[in-house]
């Protein structure tokens, strides 16, 4: 077992990569401070006195890491010997990964401050 150790350190530093941001608290600010920490909005809407902003954070991909375990067995020989083997092994493959992870944001703002916000996305922590 003490083998593998070395094999899920790497594993478990990406995985902690993978994880999204914490969510931004943001009541108490203004729009221009909200403007300042995460861009130009992507959308707005006003109703019944209350103003709405929608933000757009696109996030990595997280890596596929897909563990896989192998059989085989085959037959060598030369000259008068030969004979059967048998083997195992365990292995890691590391892709692309998937599609980015995105998180939109909406915010809620009356008389010019953030009082509420929600978040969507697979990339919303």
């Amino acid at each position: 077992m003490r083998p593998l150790l070395p094999l899920l350190l790497p594993l478990l530093a990406l995985a902690a990569c993978a994880q999204p941001a914490p969510p931004l608290d943001a009541t108490g600010l203004t729009e221009a401070e909200l403007v300042q920490r995460l861009g130009v909005p992507v959308g707005s809407y006003e109703a019944e006195g209350r103003r709405f902003l929608t933000f757009e954070q696109q996030g990595a991909s997280a890596p596929a890491v897909s563990p896989s375990i192998g059989f085989g067995v085959g037959r060598f020989g030369w000259g008068g010997g030969g004979g059967t083997a048998f083997g195992t092994g365990i292995g890691l493959g590391f892709g692309g990964g998937g599609a980015p992870r995105s998180c939109t944001s909406t915010f809620e703002l009356q008389q010019g401050r953030v009082v509420g916000s929600t978040r969507q996305g697979a990339g919303c922590g």
